[in-house]
């Protein structure tokens, strides 16, 4: 018994050697957005997003979807957007990401029947930081090129429960006065 289990031992370690490399940037993501404006009504709701390396271990594709829903007097307000576009990231440090992000953006907005389509791009500077064995720091400053140009920082915290899924809570701030709270499920690919 004991000879077997010194056998297994080092089964056991496998994960955490392979969790000790760089950060994965293969992921699908599920989260649930909170976006409160200054003024006016907040919107709540659902977005998936992918993230794959096409090029190993320098460029991703990604791609993402979000839904949001405003309750308001006398209808409702439905604001729906995908984004496509593609990521570049570089090691600092075997702790320490950064990376950069080009999107292109589409957002469809319908009240009271009429939709409005405002399309862009965002370019987004990030940096990850592993501060032990499974929490990681995520933060970044973006430029939105839409109708209404916008800047956005953001910071979040993700906690990696195993090396194929992690929960994370990230809260952002942009020039327009809105501020957006996000809950994220990812799994690792």
């Amino acid at each position: 018994m004991k000879l077997s289990a010194l056998l297994l031992a080092p089964l056991l370690l496998i994960p955490v050697a392979a969790w000790a490399g760089n950060f994965s940037y293969d992921y699908a993501e599920l989260d649930y957005q909170h976006f409160s404006p200054q003024q006016g009504e907040s919107s709540k709701g659902p977005s998936l997003q992918f993230s794959y390396t096409i090029s190993d271990p320098d460029i991703q594709v990604l791609a993402g979807y979000a839904r949001m829903d405003t309750p308001a007097t006398p209808t409702d307000i439905n604001s729906h957007g995908y984004w496509v576009g593609i990521r570049g990231e570089n090691s600092f440090s075997e702790d320490t990401d950064y990376y950069t992000d080009l999107l292109y953006l589409n957002n469809r907005t319908t009240f009271q029947r009429t939709a409005r389509t405002d399309d862009g791009y965002r370019l987004l500077l990030g940096v990850r930081h592993r501060a032990t064995a499974r929490i990681e720091f995520d933060a970044s400053l973006a430029h939105d090129y839409l109708t209404r140009n916008a800047n956005e920082a953001a910071i979040g915290i993700i906690f990696n429960a195993t090396n194929y899924l992690a929960v994370g809570l990230s809260y952002a701030h942009d020039t327009l006065h809105a501020n957006t709270t996000t809950l994220r499920l990812r799994a690792y690919f």
